[in-house]
C-alpha cells in the first residue's frame, strides 16, 4: 500500500507541519508514505497530473480555508479516474463539519477531525490489514497496546473518524486532543528546507476565547517544556535554518516562559536566523520588553493581533484588551527599532461600523508599524460568531474562506471600499519605500491617514490600476499622477511631492535601478 501526504500551500515559501507530524508518527509504515506540497497558485492540471503520477493508494489532504474549495475538485477529479483510490480529507476546515462534506462530496471516503497524531496511525492499521498487509504492524504502536477489542471495532474504534458504511455516513466521537508533550519532533524525520519558513509549535491552544477563531473553542493551553523548546531551537541553528515561525496562537500567554525561552535565543544567536511570534500586544512586562530591546536587530519579529480598538467591539468578540497598555508597549518596542512589528486589524466585527472601522485603522496607524493588515472577517464552520451570525445581521460568502459581505454596522459597499483601501496600502505602506511622501501626503491632505488612503484608493481604481500587475518604478509614478490631479485642489504643491517620490525611490531602489527610472521619466506608460 502507497500512501500520499498531500496540500495546497498559499506560497511556496510555506510548507505543511501537519503532513510532517503525520508523517513522524508513522514510523512502522513510513517506508509506504510519501509527502508532495503543492501552492493555490500552481494550475489544477499540473497538481492532478503529478498525484495521478504518484500512483497511490491513500490520498490524504490537509485541509484550510485557502484550499479546501481546490482540493475538493482535486479529490472528484482523482476519484474519477481511480475509483479505488482511497481518499481522506484533515485539518480545520473539515472538521467542524465531516459529516455534511462526507454527504456532499462522494470523493471523500474519510475524515479525520481534531489533531490526528494518535488516530492517524490507528487508521492506518486498519486499512493495512484491509488490505491484507496487516505483518507492517507489530503488537505494539507507539508503546501502546493494540488490544483484540479494538482490533475488532476498525474504523468504529477511531475517536474523530467520519466514514462510509453500506451508504450511511458514520461520525465517531469528537477527536480528543492529544497528549502535546508525546509530540515528535518531526524535523529530524524530514529535512529542514532551506528555502522556505520552518513551522514550529512549542504550544497548542490559546488562553483567549476569541468568537472569530477556532481556538476558542479548545479550553487551556497545552506546552512543551522549555528545554525540550530549547533542544529544538539547537538543531535548528545546526541546520542552517533562516526562519522559524512559531505557530503558538500567544507565545506571550506566559511571561516568565516567553522570558526564558527570548533569553536562550538571544544567547545561542548565529547572526543569521529569525524568529517569528504571534503576541499579546498587553501583556509584555518589564522583562519582556528590556530583553526584547537587547535582541539584535532582525532576530525576532511580532505579529500582534489589534483587532479593534472599540471597546464594544473588544467586548462582543470576548477579547480581552487593553489597546492603552498595548499602545505603549508597541511604542517602546518601536522606539527600539529592532523588532518587525506586524499589526493586524479586522474589517466587519461586530459594533464597528464605518466611522469605527476609520478610527482603530487610525490609531494603529499612528503607532507606526512596520507592517498593518487590514484583514477581513471570516465566518469559518464551528466558531461563535458564525454560529451567533443572526444576532448582528451577518451576510457572509458561503465557500472558503467564508469572508464578511456585510452586517448590520458595516453595508456591502463599505467592505468594498475598505477592501479598496487595503489594496493600496499594502502597495504603498506595507511593501515600504514611501516613507517621506506618505508623511507629507497625510499632513498636506490634512484629516487623517485613512481618509488619505480612502482618496488615493478611489483615484487609483477610478484610473483601473489595479486591473493589472504594477512594478515599484510604476507606484512611483502612479503616486505623482495622483499628485498631479491633487494640484487643482492644492496649487503649488505638486512639485513638492515628485521631490519627495524621488527622495524614497532613492532610497528604496538600486542605482542602476535609479538610472533607468530617470532616463525613462515619469511618464506613466501601461
Amino acid at each position: 500500500m502507497k500512501i500520499l501526504l498531500t496540500t495546497l500551500n498559499a506560497r511556496y515559501i510555506h510548507s505543511n507541519l501537519a503532513l510532517k507530524y503525520l508523517y513522524s508518527v508513522a514510523a512502522l509504515v513510513r517506508d509506504a508514505i510519501e509527502i508532495r506540497e503543492f501552492t493555490i497558485n500552481q494550475e489544477d492540471d499540473l497538481i492532478y497530473t503529478e498525484l495521478m503520477l504518484e500512483d497511490s493508494d491513500v490520498l490524504c489532504f490537509s485541509c484550510y480555508i485557502w484550499n479546501i474549495e481546490r482540493i475538493l475538485y482535486l479529490a472528484d477529479t482523482v476519484k474519477k479516474a481511480r475509483p479505488e483510490t482511497i481518499v481522506i480529507l484533515g485539518g480545520p476546515e473539515v472538521s467542524h463539519r465531516a459529516e455534511q462534506i462526507l454527504k456532499d462530496h462522494p470523493a471523500v471516503d474519510m475524515i479525520l477531525a481534531g489533531e490526528a497524531e494518535e488516530t492517524f496511525p490507528k487508521l492506518l492499521r486498519v486499512l493495512f490489514e484491509q488490505a491484507g498487509e496487516n505483518e507492517k504492524y507489530a503488537t505494539e504502536e507507539n508503546g501502546n497496546i493494540i488490544t483484540d477489542f479494538e482490533k475488532a471495532l476498525g474504523f468504529y474504534g477511531i475517536d474523530g473518524l467520519a466514514f462510509r458504511n453500506e451508504g450511511a455516513v458514520i461520525v465517531n466521537s469528537a477527536a480528543a486532543t492529544v497528549d502535546f508533550l508525546k509530540a515528535p519532533f518531526p524535523y529530524q524525520q524530514l529535512p529542514c528546507e532551506a528555502d522556505k519558513i520552518v513551522y514550529y509549535e512549542s504550544s497548542r491552544g490559546c488562553p483567549f476565547q476569541c468568537t472569530y477563531c477556532l481556538s476558542s473553542l479548545e479550553r487551556g493551553v497545552r506546552a512543551l517544556p522549555i528545554e525540550r523548546v530549547k533542544q529544538d531551537m539547537r538543531y535548528f541553528l545546526y541546520k542552517g535554518v533562516k526562519q522559524v515561525k512559531f505557530l503558538d496562537r500567544t507565545f506571550n500567554y506566559d511571561k516568565e516562559r516567553a522570558a526564558e525561552i527570548f533569553r536562550y535565543l538571544i544567547e545561542i544567536d548565529n547572526k543569521t536566523i529569525n524568529f517569528h511570534f504571534e503576541m499579546c500586544g498587553e501583556l509584555f512586562d518589564e522583562n519582556l520588553l528590556a530583553l526584547a530591546e537587547k535582541a539584535r536587530p532582525g532576530l525576532f519579529q511580532f505579529e500582534i493581533g489589534v483587532q479593534s480598538t472599540n471597546p464594544d467591539t473588544i467586548q462582543a468578540i470576548k477579547r480581552t484588551a487593553d489597546f492603552g497598555k498595548l499602545s505603549e508597549n508597541i511604542k517602546r518596542l518601536r522606539a527600539a527599532n529592532n523588532i518587525h512589528l506586524h499589526l493586524d486589524l479586522i474589517a466587519g466585527l461586530p459594533f464597528e461600523d464605518m466611522a469605527g472601522f476609520q478610527n482603530s485603522f487610525n490609531q494603529v496607524y499612528a503607532l507606526e508599524p512596520h507592517a498593518l493588515q487590514i484583514g477581513f472577517l471570516k465566518m469559518l464552520p464551528g466558531t461563535p460568531i458564525r454560529a451567533n451570525a443572526e444576532e448582528y445581521g451577518y451576510v457572509y460568502r458561503e465557500k472558503a474562506p467564508y469572508e464578511i459581505i456585510s452586517n448590520r454596522f458595516l453595508k456591502a459597499n463599505e467592505i468594498l471600499q475598505i477592501k479598496m483601501i487595503e489594496t493600496v496600502f499594502e502597495l504603498y505602506y506595507n511593501r515600504g519605500g514611501f516613507g517621506e511622501t506618505l508623511a507629507y501626503a497625510i499632513k498636506t491632505e490634512g484629516n487623517s491617514a485613512f481618509d488619505f488612503f480612502e482618496r488615493f484608493s478611489v483615484f487609483y481604481y477610478k484610473k483601473g490600476f489595479q486591473n493589472q500587475p504594477q512594478s515599484k518604478e510604476n507606484l512611483y509614478r502612479i503616486f505623482a499622477n495622483y499628485a498631479e490631479e491633487r494640484e487643482k485642489e492644492q496649487p503649488d504643491t505638486f512639485l513638492e511631492w515628485k521631490e519627495l517620490l524621488f527622495q524614497d525611490l532613492v532610497k528604496t531602489m538600486n542605482p542602476d535601478a535609479v538610472k533607468k527610472f530617470v532616463k525613462k521619466g515619469w511618464e506613466l506608460t501601461l
